[in-house]
């Protein structure tokens, strides 16, 4: 079912959003994130992580971070090293390893 619409998270844009920000403001902040590049996901990144495809169609990827099977309709990403983003851990489960160690991190949780 599609997403009601609202007003845009962007103070003083009247425009209607399906999500936080209307279609302009949604692209101004896409912009800002700048390249996959910049954010630490060049051609290294991306290559390294596609090797570990085969294994996680088969269903026998796991998880660097909990130890945990990966299973095939689960996403992953390629998990950075928490103290050093130039290094890769491992492959981590999207969202629940990977991208809840970020936000812990950010909000200094242990």
């Amino acid at each position: 079912m599609p997403r009601a619409k609202r007003i845009c998270g962007k103070t003083g844009c009247p425009e209607a959003a399906a999500g936080r920000w209307c279609t302009k403001h949604n692209r101004e902040a896409d912009k800002a994130r700048g390249t996959s590049t910049e954010r630490g996901y060049g051609t290294q990144h991306q290559t390294l992580r596609r090797a570990f495809i085969p294994e996680h169609q088969a269903g026998t990827l796991i998880c660097w971070r909990c130890r945990e099977l990966i299973p095939a309709n689960e996403p992953f990403d390629l998990g950075h090293d928490d103290d050093d983003r130039t290094q890769y851990r491992g492959p981590e489960h999207a969202n629940r390893c990977n991208r809840s160690a970020a936000g812990k991190r950010a909000h200094q949780y242990d």
